[in-house]
């Protein structure tokens, strides 16, 4: 019998040692050297497993089995401690497991397999140790579906023909983790040539997607950059396609989720959490994060991998390795980890120069603004009057100034209303930051958008460069939106978002970019009567009118006149090194006496007309003026005389307004103390009589 066992194992060995001397490939060779142990012992299947050094884990080195194992149960690298192979890790000897009585307690790791082995008919195991340095570095296992015995001959044979097969299996191991250490020293070279060589964030990025890819089976590879806040300063997401190359993805929205969504704020906290999730613990993470718990869902991802770029007290990063079928270990996480510094490195460097780029920007736009503010003229330079109804908006103006509140300023064009918007931002908090202007009706409707929110390179034809926008130039401080009833309608949405949300993204571009302004707004039109008609969003007009403010016309405050003549006349006297020249008491009447449409604004050209005009010791306005307002007044023109009509309109005009402005004071309560009757002095009666013949009724509910 030894004599047989020799004769065999030698030949065994010999056809063993010539097949790792000639078979270069591990598969080819263990497929072969199972065939000819196929020919020696009765098996169906065969499986090797390696131990590592520290006896941790156990992983799946070589298979040639005769069934179809579940996916779920194809781990490649499984932990020992609390499995039955635990207690095999010392063997000298080759075991036998029957299946029929020795399968382990339902407590056992490994349960669930060996118990799927038994159902699918399998009845015997036979591990034979693979020994080398008096170590066992794995096992040889035989799967069968008959229960035999294995005399002693055959156990001495398989020991010594396994003793071959362990320095193989040792050999391919080395050479595998020398290969394995080439190619993470050639990713590594090329991730750090790809972060020093491509200047564009997602070409850099695609390129470190493809060459970790060459390591790690991932199937989706994200960046994440949160702020203090848990918002997204960046969220990019690369998914890999069937050819094996990587493309940009946005994968929240084919999840019904936006990176400004509470779902995605909420895994920022994963960015603090770095490790490897498989198994059980990606199973818990999907209960804590919903993100994760929608991204397994619709992409099928399984396991994932969080690496840590940097946690500082401004922002914290991750990079992201998500895959589908096959589970990450502590190998894939240690592989992804040699390339966190430089890619660390390589987004704090983008990040910090694209700040830079953008406060660069922000300063030359800035600059730029403000010299076209100073060469900008000024239809006058203080606010001028003291009439009733110009200090009751000066009142309005005071207390609304402190605060952040949100302004609608109307009133007939030339009335001042830039001049109020530049009142409110100089008595406001903000008063030391730029204040902005836009006016609205003199831009483009198809470069408005990109004016105010600012847009990417390539983002348009003609787009050859970054552009900041308004919103960003005006962060801390104040934004006028001149004209605001001229945006065309599908602007305002994007409007509405800002004002709501404080956060804009530029045309072309991804990133949401939080802005801290305050929006000063002013129209000429019925803003009311624009949404009606379908012309002007609801939504947008109720954010703007947070606090309305009406600049009453000229002919509502004829006692600022004078004082307003007298004021331009001397400045445009010094602007145009005149001397000062007075108005006659007859012109001045006359000045008092005008229904000035253009208001102030005409008013101060008709003064400047009389000032560069003028010879004689007073202002001359006979050839500025209109003839209905000349000192005599031209036969062709005749002075036109106000209709009863028209006072009576003009005098219902002014009651509707003084209704509305008490109403609105007193939160549309009209009866009782401090209701409106109280402040206008009028039985409340009368008062809901007025304000029902006014039209006002259904919008105080009176």
């Amino acid at each position: 019998m030894k004599t047989r066992i020799l004769s065999e194992s030698r030949q065994l060995m010999q056809y063993i040692s010539d097949a790792i001397g000639t078979i270069r490939d591990p598969e080819e060779l263990f497929r072969t050297v199972t065939d000819k142990l196929r020919l020696i012992f009765e098996f169906d299947s065969a499986v090797i497993v390696t131990i590592d050094k520290d006896r941790r884990f156990v992983s799946l080195f070589f298979e040639m089995l005769r069934f179809e194992l579940p996916d779920k149960l194809r781990e490649h690298k499984r932990r020992i401690v609390g499995t039955w192979l635990e207690q095999h890790l010392d063997d000298r000897v080759v075991t036998t497991v029957n299946l029929d009585h020795d399968l382990p307690g339902p407590g056992d790791p490994d349960s669930p397999l060996l118990r799927t082995l038994h159902e699918l008919g399998m009845r015997q195991l036979v591990l034979s140790p693979l020994r080398l340095g008096g170590q066992v570095i794995g096992f040889l296992n035989f799967v069968s579906r008959e229960l035999r015995e294995w005399p002693e001959a055959d156990r001495e044979l398989l020991a010594v023909v396994s003793a071959p097969i362990a320095i193989a299996v040792s050999n391919a191991l080395a050479y595998e983790e020398l290969r394995q250490r080439e190619a993470e020293t050639t990713m590594q070279l090329a991730v750090n040539n790809a972060l020093l060589t491509i200047r564009d964030r997602n070409r850099m990025m695609l390129a470190v997607c493809e060459q970790i890819a060459k390591l790690i089976p991932c199937t989706f590879v994200g960046i994440r950059v949160a702020g203090q806040d848990g918002r997204f300063i960046m969220f990019d997401n690369f998914m890999r396609s069937d050819d094996g190359t990587f493309a940009q993805t946005s994968p929240l929205a084919n999840i019904g989720v936006s990176g400004t969504d509470e779902i995605a704020r909420g895994s920022a906290a994963l960015l603090t959490r770095p490790g490897v999730y498989s198994g059980e613990r990606f199973e818990r993470l999907t209960e804590e994060f919903r993100l994760v718990a929608l991204v397994r869902e619709h992409f099928g991802i399984s396991s994932i991998i969080v690496a840590q770029l940097w946690d500082l007290p401004a922002s914290r990063a991750g990079l992201i390795i998500s895959g589908r079928g096959s589970l990450f270990g502590e190998h894939e996480e240690a592989t992804v980890r040699l390339i966190v510094p430089q890619l660390a490195l390589a987004l704090q460097n983008y990040l910090a120069f694209e700040e830079i780029d953008r406060l660069r920007r922000k300063l030359e736009g800035e600059r730029t603004y403000l010299v076209e503010e100073i060469r900008a003229a000024h239809n006058f330079e203080e606010i001028i009057g003291n009439s009733a109804p110009l200090a009751k908006v000066l009142r309005r103006v005071s207390q609304v100034a402190p605060t952040d509140a949100t302004v609608l300023i109307q009133g007939e064009t030339g009335t001042g209303k830039e001049l109020i918007a530049r009142a409110i931002h100089n008595l406001s908090p903000r008063k030391d930051r730029v204040l902005v202007r836009v006016n609205c009706a003199a831009l483009p409707a198809q470069l408005i958008e990109s004016e105010l929110f600012g847009h990417e390179k390539g983002s348009f034809t003609g787009a050859t460069d970054r552009r900041i926008g308004k919103f960003e130039f005006a962060d801390g401080g104040t934004i006028f939106l001149d004209e605001v009833g001229e945006l065309p309608l599908e602007l305002q949405a994007k409007m509405l978002r800002v004002l709501q949300e404080r956060e804009l993204e530029r045309i072309g571009g991804r990133q949401v970019i939080p802005v801290d302004v305050r929006v000063i707004a002013a129209t000429n039109r019925n803003l009311e009567q624009e949404v009606a008609s379908g012309r002007f969003r609801e939504d947008l007009f109720f954010r703007l009118n947070a606090f309305p403010l009406y600049l009453p016309p000229l002919r509502e405050r004829r006692d600022d006149i004078p004082v307003l003549a007298i004021h331009f006349a001397e400045k445009f006297a010094r602007e145009f090194g005149k001397p000062f020249r007075s108005i006659r008491e007859k012109d001045m009447a006359e000045l008092v006496d005008r229904a000035w449409k253009g208001n102030i604004r005409e008013l101060s050209h008709c003064v400047e007309q009389a000032v560069i005009l003028s010879e004689s010791q007073s202002l001359d306005f006979s050839a500025v003026l209109p003839p209905r307002l000349a000192s005599q007044a031209s036969p062709e023109e005749p002075h036109r005389q106000m209709t009863l009509k028209e006072f009576d309109e003009e005098i219902r005009g002014m009651e509707r307004r003084l209704i509305l402005e008490t109403l609105e004071h007193c939160g549309g309560r009209v009866s009782g103390e401090g209701g409106a009757a109280e402040l206008l002095e009028i039985n409340a009666k009368t008062l809901y009589s007025r304000i029902e013949k006014l039209g006002i009724r259904k919008r105080y509910g009176a």
